[in-house]
């Protein structure tokens, strides 16, 4: 049997998914949420879906079934401030890994960004997941210690 299409929409005031995403969401990252509790970033996505630019909360899914977001930032890294905006958040449920969630939710921020006037975008990450970004054509800006551990910085100029 066939997967539901990966849906993408924009996280609205009227979504119920706040709640899912804030406690998914900070259970893996904690404060690489940028938030101290996960009652503080389901707060922070709530106000995200009532602004008209950013921030902006992508969600996908297939069917019914929530399988991953992605946030726009105006600011993501405090010692980068000049840098703008920023990709963060990007998350897939486990059931729906390795299945294009991710890169469709990746394609589809570049779409929003590029919709709002931006010519680039940035994100950072660590780990294994620079190869992952690379092979979606983000380029590594720099490699920098921040909240404790080596991050890379990338970017993606839009087209």
């Amino acid at each position: 049997m066939d997967e539901p299409p990966i849906e993408i929409e924009r996280l609205t005031d009227a979504s119920v998914l706040s709640a899912t995403i804030a406690t998914l969401q900070f259970a893996y990252w904690r404060a690489l949420t940028g938030h101290d509790t996960a009652l503080g970033y389901e707060e922070f996505l709530k106000n995200a879906a009532r602004s008209a630019r950013l921030p902006m909360v992508l969600v996908a899914r297939r069917g019914p079934m929530y399988v991953g977001s992605a946030n726009l930032l105006a600011s993501e890294m405090t010692i980068r401030p000049a840098l703008s905006p920023w990709m963060a958040q990007l998350f897939v449920t486990d059931s729906s890994r390795g299945r294009g969630v991710g890169s469709a939710l990746i394609q589809a921020m570049m779409n929003r960004a590029f919709a709002l006037g931006f010519q680039r975008v940035h994100l950072f990450t660590s780990g294994p997941l620079p190869a992952y970004y690379a092979a979606q054509g983000w380029k590594p800006v720099e490699e920098v210690e921040y909240l404790g551990k080596m991050r890379t910085v990338m970017a993606i100029d839009l087209p």
